[in-house]
């Protein structure tokens, strides 16, 4: 009986092939057929490309048509209609990121930014510094559930000049909703491999104040047989907001608990499990007064990690307990000469581990950022970070930015920009039979230069860009041969560089109603020259070097969507990949049913070290709004 089962599930899988194969192929000559007529068509629909404000990159606020560096954005609408259940699945659709999971829906991922290590990627919540300062393995260890997130900004580039140290390569921030009215959802979701997705979200408006809180539980016995891949993961969020006419107060709380099988997470060794537990606190407001803006946080994260693995027999554990906190004023205003941003921060970090005892930092800075605009139609901004670091001194971060709007949603921007990054406490200090930190590290830095076109108008949108990165002194774990343990060393100088292009389209700008509502495909190519000295990396020469992007948004009857995403890359080393996930959803009112299938080509891959990614995964599932 149970091979007959067997059996029906591959004759299902290679039919339900078969089939999107054939239905893909008829979309895309239906497409080509179009494309005459489409251009041809009275432009009297809604415009489908916008011109949204974003808030990462700079201190001051600005349409995305004044940004003079490359910012992706990730929309409310599309976290609804995406086949991913978590931040890191969100972010595999971003062309130019590179995201390496260990573990299947969010267990753990590193996130690295054109061709970055993941230590290199700054993370933030609400404008707010979440990242670990441990290691960066943890930066995804969120406290935060998809029904709370608004979008995600993604600047592509060194936001050092504005954030300080971490953000060498780019920056994520996640930008949490705000309610205008009270509302209650809850969903359920199962599938394979005993996969269960619980979780709720309230929301509660009265006049000016409003709260909301979210749950969630997503488990899994493992898509491994027999071996640690299984995982229980639990979140619980809360935030609150006062918002009148000129003042908003913003207060956000947050836990999550994970419990996973770490099965050849960080080494070759199959026996290995972690436990972490986050908790996140922090505070803003927004002040206007007269032509003065004034913007006051203060946060704490606390992050707890119990990792253990078996080596030769025996055991080996190691508890970290990682506190951050501080505060942080900014202020901006408006002149004769332009828009001005000024503040300063203190913050503390305190680790205490079981493997390199208590290592307490302090860091202290000043940020100052303005924009130019001599005429309309052009922006220039400058700007420079400078921080005192209790265990290197000062540093400090200028850079300059430049963008040209011409007819027609024609922009072009240029920007240039230095970055830089201390050493974590485990790449100083972590010992173990297979790891081995270096406290003589020195920090790394990095001049980055980019330069590109964007493109957007009524059902179109396009983009184009240039960068190059010169950087020295960078870490990884490093090693002459595989017999002596992985050291954290300098190992490296490089030149990055690369481009990115991608294409946006909305038919049914051209065509009104129609069941292809948008197609999307985007292009990273990424080239280095490095020089190790000869030893074994273990992360930096790693990273993509070919990420092609595509996907397709169908309307195939009235509140049916489906959205279907495939990606391509190619590693330096030659290793590549193709997945593919879709996800079929149908809403009634209130009511909403859909079909989830993550890697629908059951392609076989490994994204980071030694851990093999899940195979074909099917989910369906329910989800209620009132």
């Amino acid at each position: 009986m149970n091979n007959m089962w067997i059996e029906i599930k591959k004759i299902f899988h290679i039919c339900s092939i078969r089939l999107y194969v054939g239905w893909l192929t008829a979309v895309l000559f239906f497409l080509l057929a179009c494309n005459g007529s489409l251009m041809a068509q009275e432009k009297d629909e809604p415009c489908y490309t916008l011109d949204p404000v974003v808030v990462t990159g700079s201190r001051i606020p600005q349409h995305l048509s004044k940004v003079g560096q490359s910012i992706s954005i990730i929309s409310r609408e599309e976290i609804e209609a995406l086949p991913a259940d978590n931040i890191a699945d969100l972010l595999e659709y971003v062309s130019g990121v590179d995201v390496r999971q260990r573990g299947a829906h969010g267990v753990q991922a590193d996130v690295g930014i054109r061709g970055s290590s993941f230590e290199q990627t700054l993370i933030l919540l609400d404008g707010v510094n979440v990242s670990d300062p441990q290691t960066g393995h943890h930066n995804l260890d969120l406290p935060i559930n998809l029904e709370d997130i608004e979008r995600i900004e993604i600047l592509k580039g060194p936001g050092a000049r504005v954030y300080g140290q971490n953000a060498m390569a780019g920056v994520i921030n996640i930008i949490t909703r705000d309610i205008d009215q009270t509302a209650v959802s809850g969903y359920a979701k199962y599938g394979d491999y005993d996969y269960l997705d619980l979780g709720a979200h309230g929301a509660l408006k009265i006049g000016d104040m409003s709260n909301q809180v979210s749950v969630s539980r997503r488990s899994s016995a493992g898509h491994i047989e027999n071996e640690d891949t299984d995982f229980d993961i639990n979140t619980l969020a809360y935030k609150g907001a006062v918002n009148t006419e000129n003042q908003e107060f913003q207060l956000g709380l947050g836990y999550t608990h994970k419990d996973f099988g770490a099965y050849r997470f960080y080494s070759d060794y199959p026996n290995q499990r972690e436990r972490t537990e986050t908790l996140l606190a922090y505070s803003t407001a927004h002040l206007k007064m007269a032509d003065l803006e004034v913007m006051p946080k203060v946060f704490w994260r606390r992050h707890d990690d119990d990792y253990k693995v078996e080596i030769g027999g025996k055991w080996y554990r190691n508890e970290h307990r990682t506190d951050a906190y501080g505060v942080q004023l900014g202020s901006r205003f408006k002149s004769a000469l332009g828009a001005t941003a000024v503040g300063g921060e203190i913050a503390f970090e305190a680790v205490q581990s079981s493997n390199f005892g208590d290592r307490d930092r302090e860091r202290k800075g000043v940020f100052l950022e303005h924009k130019f605009y001599p005429v309309e139609w052009l922006t220039f901004g400058i700007g420079a970070s400078a921080m005192n670091y209790s265990d290197w001194g000062w540093e400090y971060w200028p850079g300059a930015e430049l963008n040209v709007e011409f007819m027609g949603g024609f922009n072009w921007f240029t920007s240039s920009g230095r970055s830089f990054r201390i050493p974590t406490p485990t790449e100083l200090y972590y010992y173990s039979p297979v790891n081995q930190g270096n406290s003589d590290l020195k920090p790394e830095q990095a001049w980055t230069y980019e330069t590109g076109i964007r493109w957007r108008e009524k059902g179109l949108g396009a983009n184009f860009s240039l960068f190059l990165r010169d950087a020295e002194d960078l870490i990884d774990w490093s090693r002459a041969s595989d017999q002596v343990p992985w050291k954290a060393q300098n190992i490296a100088e490089s030149r990055t560089q690369g481009l990115e292009l991608g294409l946006d389209f909305y038919p049914e700008a051209f065509l009104g109603k129609t069941f292809v509502s948008a197609v999307n495909i985007a292009y990273t190519y990424l080239d280095s020259d490095w020089d190790t000295g000869g030893l074994d990396s273990k992360y930096v020469l790693d990273h993509l070097r070919h990420q092609l992007h595509g996907s397709i948004t169908l309307d195939w009857l009235d509140g049916f969507t489906h959205v279907v995403k495939a990606r391509y890359e190619e590693r330096m080393v030659g290793d590549s990949h193709v997945v593919v996930d879709t996800r079929l959803a149908y809403k009634l009112s209130a009511y909403e049913v859909f079909l989830e299938i993550t890697n629908l080509l059951d392609e076989q891959y490994v994204e980071s070290g030694f851990v093999p990614m899940p195979g074909r995964w099917i989910m369906g599932g329910v989800k209620l709004n009132f």
